[in-house]
């Protein structure tokens, strides 16, 4: 009898258990595994097309291709060079305009539809991920690969790793992150746990910072150093059991060497540094996206950025910047272009003045869109995908009405810009858009 009823008491409260899970609304699946649900319909088609009349600029060579037809099919570059275009294509003349790579984004902060479509416009077709808060950049970079999003491929890098992690929104974006909910990541154990997360939800960069912001007062020095040498290398540590790369935000002097030490990919910002610096930097064969044009625009009215002290420390930053962007280029350093923007409705900040600024620093105007396009692809591991109208390539291409090595501004103004073979910037001149067909 005793048993029984023990028995009876265990079936109530596994019942009891199992149809309170069933009914909280707070109980779910977890997301991993879960397939995205597809629409074709949704889906935005890539053109199969036919640019005829086109002068193509080959970043291999530094060369204009000049008077040929470049095809597109299956969101892929056919073909590039003279001859019929095949049948059932769109045929399009381009009347001599000029075709880039699409361009490359190396410090994206957008988190939204929108923000994809302003980078896309401005002729960014990859972009490099620099946090959101949560993993809308993930959500993002999905979107796009499955055609219901006309955008930049985007390599995504989910949540900073940084001291404040815990005070802010991101810590919303997964179940995992609430244990450091009113508290400052630090430790290895927590960094190295909130690196495997991201990664688990599709970041391919880890984000994370050896300093403060030179924009704001109010937090941690842009000198002063976030995480410790040992904090910097268990990130890293983490994120190389992944094959997953770091990014570095770094401003002073001593941090951006505690982080290229650590083995930091990238050095992201680096307003301070000097020659020790860069002979490291060299030594180590880190990459440098200095994201100059983002402090051009400290003294813009309405700028990202846009605060006293960065008024303030503004002239120093600039001349520093720079003089260090023409000397890390003679000593061959690979820079790269990027922005430090969400690429927000009143942003202003563009990949083409980042071109037209390594220009005015040193750079021929092939190697400033070198760094743009082949270089980036190179130094991301893509140059198998993207960074050069080649056959076979991803169809990512910018297409402008002047030679843009003759006259580098007109970066600033595409006609069109194709990304995967979808149309997403198809602007009207004179009586007809850009990519209409004849």
């Amino acid at each position: 009898m005793q048993l029984q009823k023990i028995i009876f008491i265990f079936l109530i409260s596994f019942l009891i258990h199992n149809v309170s899970q069933a009914q909280d609304p707070y109980v779910r699946a977890p997301l991993a595994g879960r397939e995205m649900a597809t629409n074709d319909q949704a889906v935005i088609p890539q053109r199969f097309m036919a640019l005829t009349n086109a002068n193509v600029v080959d970043v291999r060579s530094g060369n204009i291709i000049r008077d040929v037809t470049v095809v597109l099919k299956d969101g892929k570059i056919l073909s590039v060079g003279k001859g019929t275009p095949p049948s059932g294509a769109e045929v399009i003349d381009l009347r001599g305009y000029y075709i880039t790579p699409g361009l490359f984004e190396g410090h994206f902060h957008g988190a939204g539809a929108g923000d994809a479509k302003r980078a896309l416009v401005s002729g960014v077709t990859t972009a490099k991920g620099a946090s959101v808060d949560g993993f809308m950049d993930v959500a993002l970079s999905d979107m796009v690969k499955a055609g219901y999003l006309v955008g930049p491929d985007i390599m995504p890098a989910g949540v900073y790793v940084t001291p404040e992690l815990g005070n802010t929104g991101a810590i919303l974006a997964d179940p995992r992150l609430y244990k450091y909910a009113n508290q400052e990541l630090y430790g290895e154990e927590a960094l190295r746990d909130v690196v495997s997360i991201t990664i688990d939800r599709g970041a391919q960069w880890i984000k994370t910072r050896s300093s403060g912001l030179t924009s704001r007062t109010s937090g941690p020095d842009a000198l002063a150093q976030a995480y410790t040498d040992s904090e910097l290398g268990a990130i890293m540590d983490e994120a190389a059991k992944y094959n997953v790369p770091v990014s570095c935000h770094s401003h002073g002097v001593e941090v951006i060497i505690a982080a290229i030490e650590a083995g930091c990919t990238s050095i992201e910002h680096a307003s301070y540094i000097d020659d020790e610096g860069l002979r490291l930097m060299k030594e180590k064969g880190t990459l440098w996206i200095p994201t100059y044009i983002s402090v051009t625009g400290f003294e813009l009215p309405h700028d990202d950025y846009t605060t006293t002290i960065a008024r303030q420390r503004h002239p120093h930053l600039v001349e520093n910047l720079a003089r260090m962007i023409r000397k890390g280029h003679e000593m061959g350093i690979t820079i790269l272009t990027a922005v430090d923007s969400s690429y927000g409705p009143d942003s202003v900040y563009r990949v083409a003045g980042e071109i037209n600024s390594f220009i005015e620093f040193g750079m021929t105007p092939i190697e400033a869109l070198q760094a743009a396009t082949i270089k980036s692809a190179e130094a991301y591991g893509l140059l198998d995908k993207t960074g050069v109208i080649e056959a076979g390539l991803e169809a990512d291409l910018a297409i402008f009405d002047r030679d843009p090595l003759l006259q580098p501004s007109v970066m600033h103004n595409p006609l069109a810009v194709i990304s995967n073979g979808r149309v997403g910037l198809d602007r009207h001149v004179g009586d007809r858009k850009v990519l209409s067909a004849e």
